[in-house]
Order: C-alpha cells, then structure tokens, then sequence
C-alpha cells in the first residue's frame, strides 16, 4: 500500500473547522485572551454566556489539579480563586475538547482521558522542576492528540489499522498521510491556537527536533511516556525512546521526582470520573 494523500485530512479539517459551531466560541475566547487590553472581566462576560462552558469550567476548576476540589461555587468564585492565565487555560481546553465530544464515542472518550492523563502529568512535571507554566503544560496535555481525534472522525477503518506499536507513526502516515502530530497541529493553527502551544503538539513524538519552545515540548513528550508507564492503558502511545532518557537527564528528572509526580496523581481518578464518566 502506498502512502496516503496529507491533502485529505488537511481538508478535512478545514471542513471540520468551517462547519463545527463550537469554533464560533472558542475564537471569541482567542480574540479575549490574544488582546493584551482584555480583562478577566472580558473572558467571564464570554464564559458566563454559555452555560455548558461555564459548568465545565467549574467542574474543572474544583480537579484535584487546580486544588480546589469543591470549594468553588460558581463562575466569579472561579475567575476569582484561580485568576486570569488558569481560567483562559480552561476556557481554551475546553472549546477544544467539545469541538470532539467525549460522549459521542467511547474511544473519543478514552482519547480525551489519555489526554487528562497526561495533561495532568504534564502540569505535576512542569509545578515540580519550576521550569515552565503548569498552566501552559496542561492544556497541551490534554489537546497534544487531537490529531488521533481527527482520525477517529475521519475514517475509523482505518483508525483501527494504525494499533498502538512502535511503528504506530509509520502506519499513520501510511494509512492518512501524517502523523497524528501533524494533523493535530494544522488543526490547532486553523483554530487559532497561540504558535508555542501548536509547536508543542506537532512535536510531542519527535521533542529533539523542536527547536523553539523546546521545553514545553519536552514536558508533554515525558509527560506522554511518564502516563503509559504509570497508568498503562490500551490507548496509550507513549512509546519511549533514547529522546526521553536524554530528556530525563536535561531536565534532572530522577527516581525521586518521578515518584513525587506519581504520588501526585493518588486522587486523579476520582477527577476522570467526575469530568468524563
């Protein structure tokens, strides 16, 4: 079988994007955050407009992440305890995720929870070493495979050729053309997604070939690793490799720190239920 046509998916996502009525939503909350006059006051007035958005908001706020597990009440008690950058954080997350519902399948589901997974990991690995933005960490956690989403949706026969194996990206790029790095990333720029957060998508799998943003990249990339090895599930697609070894080294990431992260996620079940179940 030769290698399948990029341009395929490429279009499928702008007609995704062109005919989904979420993105309407979710670019109204890029407009607010990417406009250095915006308030807090501008993204509640946004939020506080669409009721499911702002539960979801709340819902999330009260994880065991954000530490705040049902102490807060409605969207002011929100924007207050948690400000501005971790209220944008959610609100981006979630206009994502509800582009691709959860509910609507079983394996989009247990897609979006491998997403919470590592975005949860991600958040834990960036607040432990103080290198980079929980925040920033954990939304492109939980988006870093919206391009397996986009196969799912796209064509599912084929989705369920690719497997999890170590030639998983190969297969990928055989069967759509790309990998779902790529796709995920072309999808979070037609979005509008800020530049670093795509960057970070298109390069979780590959972190050495980053450049800018390296980081980040870095963080999600062991972040993916660090989930399927804590919590191995059959949707996984940490496959690791000597990157992730040189990442562990670059960023002093030892035994202790990677039993201090898994400690963090003791409660994070109850989390996933709560928000997905």
């Amino acid at each position: 079988m030769g290698r399948a046509d990029a341009r395929e998916i490429r279009e499928y996502i702008q007609g995704v994007y062109s005919s989904k009525t979420l993105p309407v939503l979710l670019g109204k909350i890029l407009d607010v955050v990417r406009d250095e006059n915006s308030s807090p006051h501008d993204l509640f007035s946004l939020i506080s407009h669409d009721q499911v958005l702002a539960e979801r908001v709340i819902r999330t706020a009260n994880s065991v992440f954000f530490g705040h597990s049902g102490k807060i009440k409605g969207l002011p008690h929100a924007v207050m305890f948690l400000g501005y950058e971790r209220i944008r954080v959610i609100a981006l997350a979630m206009g994502v995720m509800d582009i691709f519902p959860g509910k609507s399948s079983v394996d989009v589901q247990n897609l979006w929870i491998h997403g919470y997974e590592v975005a949860y990991i991600s958040a834990a690995i960036s607040d432990t070493i103080s290198m980079a933005s929980p925040d920033e960490a954990f939304l492109v956690g939980l988006i870093h495979d919206i391009g397996r989403v986009i196969f799912f949706e796209k064509d599912r026969e084929r989705y369920y050729q690719i497997g999890i194996g170590d030639d998983m990206l190969a297969k990928e790029v055989e069967l759509f053309g790309c990998t779902h790095a790529e796709a995920g990333a072309w999808y979070a720029e037609n979005v509008g997604i800020p530049e670093e957060l795509v960057h970070a998508i298109r390069y979780h799998h590959a972190p050495m070939s980053a450049g800018e943003n390296h980081l980040l990249v870095a963080i999600a990339a062991i972040g993916e690793v660090l989930s399927r090895s804590f919590r191995p599930r059959a949707i996984d697609d940490g496959i690791w490799t000597p990157e992730h070894d040189a990442i562990l080294l670059e960023l002093a990431i030892g035994e202790e720190t990677r039993l201090l992260i898994r400690h963090k996620l003791q409660n994070l079940e109850n989390d996933i239920n709560e928000f997905f179940l």
